[in-house]
């Protein structure tokens, strides 16, 4: 199906300005979180959830390659949000975890993503907030296409 131009329109308008508060968004949280960069909270978030990391295993879930996560990871140690080691069984094997700056960034990156949820979705019923989920998920699908 091909959108008319009104929708069209409609639509792109929407989406810029999707994207612009979605970006303030993630400045201001990067803020609060110690300074971050959009990269350098989601890598906490991925590292939190867990002890400690292989950096190959954060290489394939940021999709980056270990040259450019290896300059993530040394400003991170450098400023006291990660402990970067080699592993006990494999020397060869780097792994990361969470200094005590990274715990406490990791804990208000999931305030403010909960505080983010809340606001998009509190003033929706949960029929409401599956819709709007479902199609976010399918936008996300048809604009990876």
């Amino acid at each position: 199906m091909i959108a008319e131009a009104p929708n069209a329109e409609k639509f792109i308008f929407a989406m810029y300005n999707l994207s612009s508060a979605i970006k303030t968004e993630s400045e201001r949280c990067g803020k609060i979180c110690g300074n971050l960069n959009e990269k350098e909270l989601f890598m906490i978030d991925f590292i939190g959830g867990k002890k400690s990391v292989k950096m190959s295993d954060i290489a394939d879930y940021l999709q980056a390659p270990l040259s450019t996560l290896t300059t993530i990871v040394d400003k991170l140690v450098v400023n006291k949000f990660l402990l970067r080691y080699n592993s006990k069984d494999d020397r060869r094997v780097v792994k990361v975890e969470l200094d005590r700056k990274g715990k406490a960034s990791y804990k208000e990156f999931n305030n403010q993503k909960e505080i983010m949820a809340n606001k998009v979705l509190g003033h929706l019923s949960e029929a409401e907030q599956a819709i709007l989920i479902a199609n976010l998920i399918q936008l996300t699908a048809s604009m990876n296409k």
